[in-house]
């Protein structure tokens, strides 16, 4: 008989978006991992809500890049309310939680950027890797990574790579035509490069959609001139993003040089979910959410000549882009579902549940 999941509260680190909840039956918002989580667990989750406005607070949790007064509230939280496990869906809250969650609170955190030296020193600082029962790190090569650095044992640091809703991503029979090399989000973006890359290529058009749900892209290329072929276009919500995605014949997603080994997988994820060859800077993690040479082609970093080489190949080889595209969205059905991925953080819940002495 299968352990019962106790009292389990989700922490998420964002802020409440009105009718999002409506959004997602509605079928115009992709499914998203706290609203499934806590259904999941039937449960409830708590996000930046929680807190009160406080704007030197807001300035210096900015600057160091941790939820102070949210691990504080959910801490009080979990003493009021009894609650048994904890699952931070980021270190931001992850970290400072570590501190004030009573010992017997069984706490998985994710970890996003595992690989940040300064994090990682302040967590052997302050001794925390022995407060959490179970690091989650968003790819193999960061919960190694983690494990190392930490001096952790191998089921204390798992791998838990970011899910897809492929169920909204998906193509359809449209009437939209793929007719651009598209690239999408803001974090950690090499677009330097890209733009380079593309200024070698006039003859090939790109749509530049600066911007995410979490940041704000405005400012990014404020400083560089667009060639001819170029276009900035705006920010737009989830289901007419997928209509840019079956615009694109090519997705590019050109990340920085830097300890954030999996930034950009978001953009490849839904990219191969809907259909569509990628092209990405080659990074420890990143690299985990393609198959190379099958759904995606990877570049070195900043290596301009090898990246308009790479989208010049897929754009005048239609056929080979479309079967990479194919396999793409195989491999996000087969390894990438949010059904999985719940599946698999239940089984992690559980798991600390049968092992209260981890700490």
């Amino acid at each position: 008989m299968q352990t019962p999941v106790p009292r389990t509260l989700v922490v998420a680190t964002s802020t409440s978006v009105p009718g999002l909840e409506a959004a997602v039956q509605a079928g115009t918002h992709q499914r998203v991992d706290y609203l499934e989580l806590a259904s999941r667990f039937k449960s409830c989750y708590v996000d930046y809500g929680l807190v009160r406005p406080h704007r030197p607070l807001h300035y210096l949790e900015s600057l160091i890049r941790l939820d102070l007064r949210l691990a504080l509230q959910v801490a009080q939280l979990v003493r009021c309310r009894d609650y048994q496990v904890v699952i931070s869906l980021s270190e931001r809250v992850g970290i400072p939680l570590a501190l004030v969650l009573p010992p017997r609170i069984r706490h998985l955190v994710i970890f996003h950027h595992g690989m940040s030296r300064q994090k990682l020193r302040l967590i052997l600082a302050l001794r925390l890797q022995q407060r959490w029962d179970i690091v989650a790190a968003i790819s193999q090569a960061e919960a190694n990574g983690m494990q190392s650095e930490l001096g952790l044992a191998s089921d204390r640091v798992v791998a838990l790579h970011t899910p897809v809703d492929t169920d909204f991503f998906c193509p359809t029979i449209s009437t939209q035509k793929a007719t651009v090399v598209q690239s999408l989000g803001v974090s950690h973006r090499d677009y330097e490069t890209f733009i380079r890359a593309m200024s070698q290529l006039p003859h090939i058009p790109c749509h530049l959609r600066i911007g995410s749900s979490w940041v704000s892209g405005s400012n990014v290329l404020k400083r560089d001139i667009l060639p001819a072929n170029v276009s900035l276009q705006p920010f737009v919500p989830p289901d007419h993003l997928r209509l840019c995605y079956l615009q694109s014949r090519i997705v590019v997603v050109p990340i920085r040089a830097s300890t954030q080994w999996s930034a950009g997988c978001t953009s490849v994820q839904i990219a191969q979910a809907m259909g569509r060859p990628v092209i990405a800077t080659r990074r420890p993690g990143l690299a985990e959410y393609v198959i190379e040479g099958e759904t995606a082609l990877l570049v070195e970093p900043g290596n301009v000549e090898e990246l308009a080489t790479a989208i010049a190949s897929l754009w005048d080889d239609p056929d080979r882009a479309e079967q990479m595209g194919k396999a793409g969205r195989r491999l996000m059905e087969e390894s990438f579902t949010i059904d999985r991925w719940l599946d698999r953080v239940e089984e992690l819940t559980r798991w600390m549940v049968e092992h209260p002495t981890l700490k």
